[in-house]
C-alpha cells in the first residue's frame, strides 16, 4: 500500500511537494527503514544525529544497500559488497558512483521527502 500523504512547502519562488516517508517514532523504533514511494526505493536512517535518506538501490547491479544495518558509518550492498557512506551516500568502493541523497523536511514529528529535487 502506497502512502500518498504530502505537504507543499514554498521555497524561494516555487512550491515543492514533500511526500510522507515515516514518523520519527517509527525511525527510532526500527533504527533504519527502507520504503518504496512513487518508484523510489528509499533508505531512511540517522547518521551523527541527522536524519538522512538515500537511494536504496546499489549503483552496481541494483542490489539493496540497506538490507543490513549500517556498520561503522557504512552500508554494504547485499549482492556484491559495494560500500556506501552513511554521511552522504558516496561510494567507498568505487568513488564517483554515489547514491542519490534526498532532501527531507520534518513537520510535526513526521518525515517528508522531496522526490523531485
Amino acid at each position: 500500500m502506497q502512502n500518498s500523504r504530502s505537504i507543499k512547502i514554498q521555497e524561494q519562488d516555487k512550491e515543492i511537494e514533500y511526500k510522507l516517508l515515516a514518523s520519527i517514532e517509527e525511525l527510532e523504533q526500527k533504527g533504519q527503514i527502507t520504503k518504496w514511494i512513487d518508484d523510489h526505493d528509499i533508505l531512511l536512517y540517522e547518521y551523527e544525529g541527522k536524519i538522512k535518506a538515500i537511494s536504496n538501490i546499489c549503483r552496481h547491479f541494483g542490489g539493496p544497500v540497506g538490507y543490513h544495518k549500517m556498520k561503522n558509518g557504512t552500508f554494504t550492498c547485499l549482492w556484491h559488497n559495494w560500500q556506501f557512506s552513511g554521511k552522504d551516500g558516496s561510494c567507498l568502493t568505487h568513488p564517483g558512483l554515489p547514491l542519490r541523497e534526498y532532501e527531507l523536511k520534518i513537520v510535526d514529528n513526521e518525515i517528508y521527502i522531496n522526490l523531485l529535487g
